[in-house]
């Protein structure tokens, strides 16, 4: 009883920590569109979806730009993919941090079946297509050396109790589970539809949908779900209170993040691509999920946690 009130007390941190957030954006702070001090340098829009370690790579990125001189317009926590894209093609960014599996989906289109089995083929094919377009040519840089791919997550607790170890052993429990899920999940290819024809005794119960990562693992803790979603790099999976039930199949693409540069961009500043390679170098799976939980759950800025680390990995003075 006392370690599921502590997890409470760590998801409810969480959404207060995203109602802080939300305040802020709407107000035009760390989430919204901001710009940095003028120097002589060139000037970038650096842009991100709308979730923290967008965020955090998007004001990374940002910050890395400023420490060289850059005038840097922000435009985090614009949209979706497809938002991010069509703004990369008409000009108004000029660079955001993508995954290379969401990429492989939603840019280009691919269904489940011919989803490539390793991180290197997936970068190649997405790489290749962003190169070759005809209308806007592209840049996706050196992925970071980590994945942030879906995580299935139960209670440890009750995933022991039952017996539950992999996305099998939940199918064959699943009539008996409320799922917590979102809707871009339920909706997208490599989404719910691609976990069913993968593990098709999946049945669950109900399934809620819940568009608020931090409502998903509060409704954990507090019994309201009995399996959530969410995503290999949250902070919340540093607490060993939740267990990540294993994909014995395979069945999602490789999910590592790097960044989409537009090529006239590169073309005119050609020390951009070193500029965004060392920050996607340096991080790892391990800091990924800490920088999120400094702001999910410590309830920290997010350009207070990019400059801390940007400085302690020597990216900027």
């Amino acid at each position: 009883m006392q370690n599921k009130t502590m997890l409470v007390r760590a998801v409810t941190a969480t959404l207060v920590a995203a109602l802080v957030f939300v305040a802020a954006a709407c107000g035009g702070g760390g989430g919204g569109g901001s710009e940095g001090g003028s120097s002589d340098g060139p000037s970038i829009t650096v842009s991100s979806k709308k979730f923290t370690e967008q965020i955090l790579l998007g004001e990374m990125y940002a910050q890395a730009f400023e420490d060289e001189g850059y005038n840097v317009e922000r435009k985090l926590n614009l949209g979706s993919e497809q938002v991010m894209d069509k703004a990369l093609q008409d000009g108004t960014i000029d660079v955001y941090p993508e995954y290379t599996g969401t990429a492989y989906v939603a840019i280009l289109k691919k269904p489940p079946e011919s989803y490539p089995k390793t991180a290197d083929e997936t970068y190649k094919q997405v790489a290749e297509f962003y190169k070759n377009r005809k209308d806007t040519p592209m840049q996706m840089l050196t992925p970071a050396p980590f994945e942030n791919n879906y995580g299935i997550v139960m209670l440890s607790k009750e995933a022991e109790d039952m017996g539950i170890e992999t996305l099998d052993d939940l199918a064959a429990e699943s009539d008996q589970l409320i799922f917590s899920s979102y809707s871009e999940f339920q909706n997208r290819s490599d989404g719910y539809d691609n976990m069913k024809q993968n593990y098709p005794q999946l049945d669950f119960e109900e399934i809620k949908i819940v568009n608020d990562l931090g409502i998903r693992y509060k409704a954990l803790a507090e019994g309201e779900a009995d399996v959530g979603i969410g995503f290999t790099t949250d902070g919340q999976l540093a607490s060993p209170e939740l267990k990540v039930i294993e994909d014995t199949k395979d069945i999602w693409p490789k999910y590592y993040p790097a960044p989409v540069i537009t090529q006239e961009f590169l073309d005119n500043n050609p020390d951009a691509k070193k500029i965004l390679n060392e920050v996607s170098a340096s991080l790892n799976a391990d800091k990924m999920r800490q920088l999120n939980g400094a702001v999910d759950l410590e309830q920290e800025d997010y350009e207070d946690v990019a400059k801390q680390y940007l400085e302690d990995e020597g990216i900027i003075n």
